[in-house]
């Protein structure tokens, strides 16, 4: 069963799950027309990397931070979430900008360690100002390290200055990389994206089905989630309070994404696997929890093969 399968954590699991990722992986780039030639090969082996190995990532931060109980139903929700939006498995931008998002939301969760605080906000920082040059509205995550500030070492003032030092640091350090390789300055116009509010994009065949496949999962499992929230402990909730922002973020910056061909959707991915995975670990019907998975499991076939 399933179910049962991925309610434990083994090394079984995360081979399963990182074998299933690269099927879908290679047919997304398949999908999309292969090139024979040494620069393509190398860049989505990189992408593969970056796509496939985030997983193990996620699913630690989720146990060491007791979002979830010890399973892999996270990183599942994981695989099929992504896999619904194969231009973001293409796209070489997102996926880097992505692993130093999540990079920085495991620095951020760990203040409530109260252990080396200036040094966590400091490396949360920089990860969304490298985030930022792969993809710039990634920027917007600035915002959980703040909050993550508010609700677990408030009243040192040197801590909310840090994040802008971060943010600086990495904006000149990409200015002396462009000006020793390219003799130019790396322009604030170049950095800064621009605004769309056209979802023109989102009625396609090509990706209605994906944004509507994700919009149900975005309603159903953060509703769960709202009903869970008040059942945890008070010590819990500034992390569950972070992973609301998260989505939060992700669906502002989906809002105003300059290019919406759905790759932007993947930073909804990683809060929404944690979210979802309250509801696959809810008690009820077996048969109807067995059907839930096959679903996430088959559904992405669907998006990348017709």
């Amino acid at each position: 069963m399933l179910s049962s399968f991925f309610s434990k954590s083994k090394p079984i699991n995360y081979i399963a799950v990182a074998l299933y990722m690269g099927v879908l992986f290679s047919i997304a780039h398949y999908k999309k027309g292969i090139e024979i030639e040494n620069t393509y090969i190398l860049i989505t082996i990189t992408c593969a990397c970056l796509y496939i190995l985030p997983m193990l990532a996620l699913n630690f931060v989720a146990q060491k931070n007791d979002l979830t109980n010890k399973g892999t139903f996270t990183i599942l929700l994981y695989a099929f979430l992504t896999a619904i939006l194969p231009n973001a498995l293409t796209s070489f931008s997102v996926l880097l900008s992505n692993v130093f998002v999540l990079l920085a939301i495991q620095n951020i969760l760990r203040l409530r360690n109260e252990k080396h605080i200036k040094a966590k906000i400091f490396n949360a920082s920089i990860c969304i100002g490298i985030a930022s040059l792969a993809y710039f509205w990634s920027i917007g995550f600035v915002v959980l390290i703040f909050l993550g500030i508010l609700f677990f070492e408030p009243n040192d003032y040197r801590n909310w200055i840090i994040p802008g030092i971060g943010i600086i640091m990495i904006y000149v350090f990409a200015n002396c990389f462009t000006l020793f390789f390219y003799d130019s300055f790396f322009t604030y116009t170049t950095y800064v994206d621009s605004v769309s509010f056209s979802f023109r994009e989102y009625f396609t065949n090509e990706s209605l089905f994906s944004v509507g496949v994700l919009s149900i999962c975005l309603v159903f499992f953060f509703s769960i989630y709202l009903i869970k929230f008040g059942r945890k402990t008070a010590n819990t909730k500034p992390i569950l309070k972070v992973v609301i922002a998260y989505l939060m973020v992700a669906i502002a910056i989906a809002v105003i994404a300059p290019e919406k061909n759905t790759s932007e959707l993947f930073y909804l991915v990683t809060p929404l696997a944690l979210i979802g995975t309250t509801y696959l670990e809810i008690n009820y019907n077996r048969f109807a929890k067995e059907v839930n998975i096959w679903l996430f499991i088959l559904l992405p076939f669907l998006v990348l093969l017709f």
